[in-house]
């Protein structure tokens, strides 16, 4: 009964969480982001002079050549980048923009009328010599199926442990008197189908 409590107090929390389009922030140090080659430079408070607009959460990676790979699931999408040069972006092998000559970090590229499922972007420099410094990705997702699902796994756990719950008390039970009855002792005042313990009692009886 425990499990089966311990999934109701998940179940609860999953109602908890709102649903609805929510978005999510990617770094560009994110593990999800992924660089061909490695960046040319990566920023931190550290290593690079504050710009005159901060980079959001300290960090920007520069790209000159190669591509960046930005896989997510949703419905729309928001890049924030300065480049130097140009670049274009391809999303799930699409041309679907480009981008020239942002001095400042800021939005190079959005799309917000995808379907809300798997989608990779790329972002490719332009002409050689263009200089790509990427600061965040945002997309937007809507969490409302994915709670559902949750919920309706938790839902299907909570009726299994149960079944199992009740299911072991049950054969506990039955093993319980098993033994009992295996010792000799009287469980009821007959045994009309077990003639043999039937037998056994009366002759203790008897004896008495």
């Amino acid at each position: 009964m425990h499990l089966a409590h311990s999934l109701w107090t998940v179940a609860a929390l999953c109602v908890a969480v709102h649903g609805g389009l929510t978005n999510f922030t990617l770094d560009d140090a994110s593990p999800v982001i992924s660089y061909t080659p490695a960046p040319l430079q990566q920023c931190t408070p550290e290593v690079c002079p504050e710009p005159a607009v901060p980079p959001y959460n300290g960090t920007s990676s520069t790209v000159v050549v190669g591509h960046i790979s930005i896989p997510f699931v949703g419905s729309a999408v928001y890049v924030y980048l300065s480049v130097q040069g140009s670049c274009s972006f391809n999303l799930d092998d699409q041309v679907v923009g480009n981008a020239s000559n942002l001095e400042f970090i800021s939005l190079a590229f959005s799309n917000d009328s995808l379907p809300d499922s798997p989608h990779v972007l790329m972002i490719y420099p332009g002409l050689w010599g263009s200089l790509i410094e990427l600061d965040y990705v945002v997309f937007s997702h809507n969490v409302r199926t994915s709670r559902g699902a949750i919920i309706g796994g938790v839902v299907g756990g909570i009726a299994a442990a149960t079944v199992l719950s009740i299911g072991g008390f049950l054969l506990r039970r039955r093993q319980k008197r098993k033994q009992l009855s295996t010792r000799g002792v009287p469980l009821g005042d007959h045994w009309p189908d077990k003639p043999s313990i039937q037998l056994a009692e009366m002759g203790k009886r008897e004896q008495k």
